[in-house]
């Protein structure tokens, strides 16, 4: 056997250097990248949250009695603060309760979102009760998710209609309290 097939392989100073140039190309793209999952996180949570209001309004038509969305800690009882970002629930709600009667009611229970994003509702109105016919009475309601680093990214509008749509913000708008 020649003696240079058996020296095929790399020097400990070798991968020392290999590992610096990592380590410096792993640096310079961490906020980047941080930057980048934050935005995918406040747009999957729009899509999800929106998702879920779409599914309230179409089992209220569909099941012929109210459904109510509504931020839930626990995925069984509804806040009042109109804090969303530790999850919601939609459940079936035909006889007008303030939170799902039997387990059995519950639709669909969205969790955490994380990433630390916020996302919170206008003051005054934390739940949408959509009617057999797909309504939403009373007035709108306002939902903005916001990241740490970009401020408000996204806002969720359900009308009295019930129809919920979504507005992307411009970079640097301040989140509501």
């Amino acid at each position: 056997m020649d003696r240079n097939s058996l020296n095929r392989g790399f020097t400990l100073v070798e991968l020392m250097a290999a590992m610096a140039v990592l380590g410096v190309v792993a640096a310079l793209a961490s906020p980047p990248l941080g930057a980048l999952l934050e935005a995918h996180a406040a747009t999957a949570a729009r899509h999800r949250l929106t998702t879920a209001l779409a599914l309230g309004r179409l089992a209220a038509v569909k099941l012929g009695h109210p459904v109510t969305v509504c931020p839930s800690r626990d995925g069984q009882h509804c806040r009042t603060d109109g804090v969303w970002e530790s999850g919601w629930i939609v459940y079936a709600d035909p006889d007008r309760q303030a939170a799902p009667v039997k387990a059995d009611r519950v639709l669909e229970h969205d969790g955490r979102v994380g990433h630390g994003l916020s996302i919170r509702s206008t003051p005054g109105r934390s739940r949408v009760r959509f009617s057999p016919d797909g309504w939403s009475a009373g007035h709108n309601l306002t939902i903005e998710v916001c990241t740490p680093r970009k401020g408000a990214t996204h806002r969720i509008i359900v009308n009295n209609a019930g129809r919920p749509r979504t507005e992307r913000l411009p970079r640097g708008q301040d989140c509501a309290p």
